[in-house]
């Protein structure tokens, strides 16, 4: 999943607000974070942003315009809400940017933002991580809806899904929908596709799918692409 912090953060202006969740240490480390403190933390060493309390990102850094995640991912957007009614109220071109999990697009919180975000034209983006699986039931056993960004469509927000193995389309899909709510136009929802090689924790073995559909996506594999597109560039 490493191309979608890693696209999204680019794509911002430093002085944007970003509200990211687990597996977004791209934008930790766009945003220039210190990276011995940064790994400490990932290593639950004392020298990290928790003292050795928590391994992951539950943290922020307001300097850096991190807003520190909430574990119920849902809960993030109306955050990133409140953030973008700000800018609004003050006259300002900045932007918050908030992630959420496939699963997390059936909670209320999610639902319930988006309909602000619309009925307020706040500057505003909301990206849907789909690995297909949240933390182990798929997006078809959930949703009668498996075509996430049409969610975006009933608030008549501008909404697209995206291929999220390769960088260089999230980074053009986010810097489109910027642009958009820096001119004033309101929220947009991006369905980022993307998957996650291993199950959703330590303990997950992640036998609900097959070896061979793992294997599948290795050759779309965001980092292989960057590779390929290096080597082959002319």
């Amino acid at each position: 999943q490493e191309a979608i912090a890693v696209g999204s953060s680019f794509a911002l202006n430093k002085d944007d607000y970003i509200l990211p969740m687990h597996r977004n240490l791209g934008v930790f480390t766009t945003r220039e974070l210190d990276l011995e403190k940064l790994f400490s933390q990932l290593m639950g060493k004392d020298g990290g942003y928790t003292k050795g309390r928590d391994r992951t990102f539950h943290f922020g850094d307001m300097n850096k315009k991190i807003v520190g995640m909430i574990s119920h991912l849902a809960a993030m957007l109306p955050v990133a809400n409140g953030l973008a009614l700000s800018f609004k109220i003050n006259n300002k071109k900045n932007i918050a940017l908030s992630f959420v999990g496939d699963g997390s697009t059936s909670e209320g919180d999610f639902h319930e933002a988006l309909n602000l975000a619309a009925v307020w034209e706040l500057p505003v983006i909301f990206i849907i991580e789909n690995n297909g699986y949240a933390m182990g039931t798929s997006v078809d056993r959930t949703s009668n809806v498996t075509e996430l960004y049409k969610s975006g469509l009933s608030y008549n927000i501008p909404s697209e899904p995206v291929d999220a193995m390769n960088v260089i389309k999230v980074h053009r899909a986010v810097a489109k929908a910027a642009k958009r709510a820096r001119d004033g136009e309101g929220p947009t929802l991006l369905e980022f596709r993307t998957y996650r090689y291993k199950g959703h924790s330590m303990s997950d073995p992640a036998k609900y799918r097959s070896k061979e559909e793992v294997e599948s996506y290795k050759d779309q594999d965001p980092i292989e692409q960057v590779k390929k597109m290096v080597l082959t560039k002319k």
